[in-house]
């Protein structure tokens, strides 16, 4: 198992199972999927008839008149399977070849393994397995209605079979001389080993084919779930994900430390140059104020023109420090408006340690009331909250 392992998650096979996503081809590629292991497990079978037909130990077990019938039937059904690859492969685009061929590919692929089951005894293992195997990786696989459509005609074949195999009204296992069927097949090695031979390669299609799926089910339900959290214009969190953040280290009784950011006069530049501007300017001032902070911190856009700095472990001052850094690099960025015009930017920053009795909604206001602080008192500048409480006395003198 460990080196199963080691093998799916080789960086090779993680990198086709994620540019080359099964769940997303189209029916008809899916199909010629099927019908290549289709054809490739006719193969087998036709090459374990071969070999133990001709092996003289094994000789009487075999009905040597339905073997060179069935022989010839695998054979044929072999040539079909690679042979409805060709219409699919040439004509996939004529609207008919893609409305009908996946029905008639999956049907084609169902009633032959059903086929095959029947020969070697419709309640065997084999033939149980590639039942379940079946309708299992197609419903994955396949729409609904492409399944529903082999599901129903497979299930009631497979249900007559047993109910004619019991009531002597069809042969039981009809490769197999009356002497075999007669046998306590469970002890009989040749029995054990055809078994395992027929199922080993049903198995480990399947195992594939749902190891596939299941990784890239997973890989897209973590894009969903990073596309959730991610801003799509700056590449850092949304407003969503910091609020689940506080929440984490609110339930954990952790202090954290809140940097509002806004930027100056945003708006007179979106009027000013255009919207491509403007998001280039929040584009940069997320890079900025990103590549300012550590791995254990947060950094989200808040709104608009707002981001929002989530620090841990770190003080006033370092929170001081980090703002005041942050804001000279924003005041001496350029953005290009064209080849001779560039423009400046500035922002106003707001800064509240908070501890872990307090809300994040009261963490929050306090981080927006230093914000005002700032803007109120000529913007571009960095305050925190502790400010606020001597700038609203000094007014009042």
């Amino acid at each position: 198992m460990k080196i199963y392992h080691k093998i799916v998650q080789s960086k090779k096979i993680q990198q086709f199972m994620n540019n080359s996503v099964l769940m997303n081809w189209n029916d008809l590629n899916k199909s010629i999927l099927v019908l290549l292991l289709g054809g490739a497990a006719h193969i087998t079978w036709i090459c374990w008839y071969l070999y133990f037909s001709q092996h003289p130990s094994f000789e009487h077990w075999f009905n040597h008149d339905y073997g060179v019938f069935h022989l010839a039937r695998m054979i044929v059904f072999c040539i079909i399977c690679f042979a409805l690859i060709i219409p699919i492969w040439f004509w996939g685009e004529k609207p008919y070849i893609a409305k009908y061929f996946p029905y008639i590919s999956v049907i084609f692929f169902g009633m032959s393994f059903v086929y095959g089951g029947y020969t070697v005894g419709i309640t065997s293992p084999v033939a149980i397995a590639a039942y379940i195997s079946l309708i299992t990786v197609g419903m994955v696989l396949y729409k609904r209605t492409v399944m529903y459509v082999v599901f129903i005609p497979i299930t009631i074949y497979l249900v007559a079979a047993i109910i004619l195999t019991l009531n002597g009204q069809m042969t039981y296992a009809p490769i197999y001389t009356l002497e075999y069927n007669q046998k306590v097949l469970h002890r009989n090695e040749f029995w054990v080993y055809s078994q395992m031979y027929f199922y080993i390669p049903i198995f480990f299609c399947s195992l594939v084919l749902f190891e596939v799926l299941l990784i890239q089910w997973r890989n897209r339900e973590k894009k969903i779930r990073d596309i959730s959290q991610i801003d799509p214009l700056t590449g850092i969190y949304n407003r969503r994900k910091i609020g689940q953040n506080l929440t984490e280290i609110q339930n954990e009784h952790r202090d954290v430390t809140i940097i509002l950011m806004d930027l100056d006069h945003f708006k007179k530049i979106n009027d000013s140059y255009g919207h491509d501007v403007g998001d280039d300017v929040l584009k940069q001032v997320a890079f900025t104020l990103s590549k300012n902070v550590r791995d254990e911190d947060v950094v989200g856009r808040f709104g608009g023109e707002e981001f929002i700095l989530v620090l841990q472990n770190k003080s006033i001052q370092q929170a001081l420090d980090i703002g005041e850094r942050c804001r000279k690099e924003i005041e001496s960025t350029r953005i290009k408006i064209n080849d001779k015009e560039f423009i400046q930017i500035s922002a106003s920053f707001g800064i509240t340690v908070g501890n872990h009795y307090q809300t994040k909604q009261q963490i929050l206001k306090q981080a927006d009331e230093a914000l005002y602080l700032a803007k109120k008192s000529g913007r571009n500048q960095v305050k925190q909250f502790e400010e606020c409480a001597s700038y609203l006395k000094d007014s009042q003198i």
